[in-house]
C-alpha cells in the first residue's frame, strides 16, 4: 500500500477572482501575482514541504462570513498564482502535468476569516 504524504497551508489574504481580474491593468495584475507567489513560496517553506515528484491540489477558498459567496471555481487564478510559489520554492520541479497531475476546487468555507487553503497531496510514481 503506498501512503500520500499530505500538507496544508494557508495564507490570510483573501483570494482575487477571475472576475477581478479581468478589469485590471496588466500591471497591477503583474505585481499581485509576483506578491502571492512570493507568499506561497514563504509558506511552503515554512511548513517544511519537500521537494516531491508529482502533486495533487485541492484549493479551498476561506470566508470570514456568507456575503458575497464566490463561484467555486472564481479563484482560479489566485490558486495558479499559488502553485506557481510552489515550484519557485522547490516543492515541484514545474506546474506542468508530470508534476501537477490534478486541481481540484472545493467551494467556499465560512471559516471566520478571508484566505485560501491549498491542500497539497503527494501522489505515487
Amino acid at each position: 500500500m503506498v501512503t500520500m504524504t499530505r500538507w496544508v497551508i494557508e495564507d490570510e489574504q483573501r483570494p482575487w477572482t477571475a472576475n477581478a481580474e479581468r478589469q485590471w491593468h496588466h500591471m497591477k495584475r503583474a505585481s499581485v501575482v509576483k506578491d502571492a507567489r512570493e507568499r506561497w513560496a514563504w509558506l511552503a517553506m515554512a511548513a517544511g514541504i519537500p521537494r516531491v515528484e508529482k502533486i495533487c491540489v485541492v484549493a479551498t477558498p476561506l470566508r470570514k462570513n456568507r456575503a458575497s459567496m464566490p463561484d467555486v471555481g472564481a479563484c482560479y487564478p489566485a490558486v495558479k498564482a499559488a502553485i506557481d510559489g510552489l515550484v519557485d520554492a522547490g516543492v515541484v520541479d514545474d506546474d506542468d502535468p508530470r508534476h501537477v497531475v490534478a486541481v481540484t476546487f472545493a467551494a467556499p468555507q465560512v471559516v471566520g476569516h478571508d484566505g485560501l487553503r491549498l491542500e497539497i497531496i503527494e501522489q505515487a510514481e
